[in-house]
């Protein structure tokens, strides 16, 4: 257990004054003042740090953040796993090269979106209603149990179930993990934690693209199923046993300040009474000098500093002991907030990019290793590589991106959040201009090097917007409904990971690889357009948002103060019989 010294501060004015009266009429002990007091207790008394008086900048936090993204990052790790193992794969099951791009490029990726796309919608309305960290453990049992079970199947159809139950698991983490997340920090933090996550699945992509490439062809495709679920299995379960469901609406404004406002009124109660206690006959005011020397019973001693020992909650803490829960943001979820929310402009324009955004990243986890392959004439390795630095670019574009895009969001002076829009759409556009060249040129030069240059390049462009989307999808949107929201996100996710292959299948058949690809591709400028429609609703929708809680503040408020009266007098009642 962590200990540390209490803060001054944190301690009432009554128990200051009781500490330094018991304090004071030790025989023989000189007079005290309240400083001197602090000071003692500050050296020598040591609070243990409980799971409900815990400071949410506090190393648990931090450590909360890091289980989460190792989770996710094994969880995404299995999307993509037979992707440089299809023409191992398509050759055990019998299927000629039609049918390898049909039924495994395209069906089973579809097979993500079937069983992933309506659990995702109600993960996402139970994350918004129950314990996000107990749901989560189930979620990911679920779903990694049958990544798990790949090993051994048989048949293709076997092979098709267990893939679409896995899609339960990468559906339904990504509400769960941004509405926990999101009750952890501020808005003027969000997009650092969004980066963490998006971090997450794009390594965990390029761990599961390495791992298949190079274990695949050595022990055989299955094996890689099995690296990548049991960890996802494990960190999950630790998760569960070790992270704290954090308090929704907990880093909400409205929410600290009627915190605040509390800790204001019993204050000013707790000093009225002092001042009330201390004019009274016998008081610590009212005693002579004598009386206050006569020796005070040691369980009188000890109950005081047990009273000033006792544990303050801290003016942005995140509580989670279901006693405190009065305190804080108690707004659940309804169809009418779930209508509400979709009109809003912000996460119309939000959702409506992820279809197009998402389409060429499904194209590349499902065809492009063997694209390179089969048509480029690379071997596995080489596209495996081409692909993993893609992946790699995908990660330093969500650093820096969200890094930067979160400077640019607390900007000083306004129009930050405008000039984010204007980031993720200018970059997005400008992503797509690689994948036409790696696509179309004939040579890749000397060891590939532009292939490998223009992979780089465009996963550092097109991963700028993920990590800000995410953050100003928590932001437009009131605690109670972000886990729905971003189930609705997830689901058009998996429409363009999940359908857009089975699109671009059907493409393939009428059309050929390289003109169904460049259609995918084009999918990057579409979205970028979109984003820059955001400049005009932004401000807007995410002052909505921060009203909308207040409101619901204002309304608990008010109905604890038509509640207050009647139970002042069952109070009276009960004390009156006895």
């Amino acid at each position: 257990m962590e200990m540390t010294p209490a803060a001054p501060h944190s301690r009432s004015a009554s128990q200051v004054s009781l500490l330094s009266d018991v304090e004071a009429a030790a025989p023989g002990a000189p007079a005290r003042d309240a400083r001197t007091s602090d000071d003692l207790e500050t050296r020598f008394i040591a609070l243990p740090r409980s799971r409900t008086d815990s400071d949410p900048t506090d190393r648990r936090r931090w450590y909360a953040v890091a289980l989460l993204t190792l989770t996710s990052a094994f969880l995404y790790a299995d999307q993509n796993l037979l992707s440089p193992n299809l023409s191992a794969v398509a050759e055990e099951f019998g299927l000629d090269d039609r049918e390898k791009d049909l039924y495994l490029g395209g069906y089973l990726q579809l097979a993500f979106f079937i069983v992933g796309a309506p659990a995702s919608l109600l993960i996402g309305w139970l994350a918004d209603k129950t314990n996000r960290v107990r749901l989560l453990a189930i979620v990911v049992a679920i779903g990694e149990g049958p990544c798990l079970g790949t090993y051994w199947v048989e048949t293709y159809w076997q092979l098709f179930a267990a893939r679409a139950l896995t899609g339960v698991a990468v559906g339904g983490c990504l509400p769960l993990l941004f509405s926990i997340c999101g009750d952890l920090f501020q808005t003027n933090e969000r997009a650092y934690v969004a980066t963490f996550l998006t971090v997450a699945t794009g390594a965990g992509i390029a761990l599961g693209q390495i791992m298949a490439g190079t274990v695949g062809p050595a022990f055989g495709w299955r094996l890689p199923f099995v690296l990548a679920a049991a960890p996802a299995i494990a960190l999950a379960l630790l998760v569960y046993a070790t992270v704290d469901e954090p308090e929704r609406g907990a880093m909400e404004k409205a929410v600290q300040e009627k915190r605040t406002r509390a800790r204001e009124r019993e204050r000013e109660k707790e000093e009225k009474e002092g001042t009330g206690r201390l004019d009274e006959p016998g008081s610590s005011r009212g005693r002579s000098t004598e009386s206050s020397s006569a020796p005070i019973p040691p369980d009188a001693r000890d109950e005081a500093r047990r009273e000033a020992r006792a544990p303050r909650v801290p003016p942005n803490a995140s509580p989670t002991n279901d006693a405190m829960l009065h305190d804080g943001y108690v707004a659940k979820i309804d169809l009418a907030k779930l209508k509400r929310q979709l009109r809003v402009p912000s996460n119309a324009l939000i959702l409506a990019q992820g279809l197009p955004g998402t389409i060429p990243w499904g194209m590349l986890n499902a065809y492009f290793v063997d694209y390179l392959h089969a048509q480029k004439g690379l071997r596995v390795e080489e596209g495996t590589l081409a692909v993993s630095l893609f992946g790699l670019g995908a990660v330093v574009g969500t650093v820096s991106g969200g890094v930067y895009g979160q400077r640019v969001y607390n900007r000083e002076g306004g129009g930050g959040r405008k000039a984010v829009a204007t980031l993720m759409g200018v970059t997005t556009a400008l992503g797509s201009a690689p994948g036409f060249f790696f696509l179309n040129v004939g040579e890749y030069g000397p060891g590939n090097v532009f292939l490998y240059a223009a992979c780089l390049v465009g996963g550092v462009l097109c991963a700028v917007t993920p990590p800000n989307v995410r953050a100003l999808l928590l932001n437009v949107n009131p605690p109670e409904t972000r886990g729905t929201m971003f189930a609705v996100y997830s689901q058009v996710d998996d429409v363009g990971k999940g359908g857009g292959p089975a699109v671009v299948a059907g493409l393939i058949v009428a059309y050929g690889r390289v003109a169904a690809f460049n259609v995918a591709v084009s999918g990057w400028l579409v979205c970028g357009a979109i984003l820059l429609a955001l400049r005009w609703h932004i401000d807007a929708d995410v002052e909505r948002a921060q009203e909308a809680v207040a409101e619901e503040v204002r309304r608990e408020e008010a109905r604890r103060e038509e509640e207050a009266p009647s139970s002042r007098e069952r109070g009276a009642e009960r004390e009156a019989a006895e």
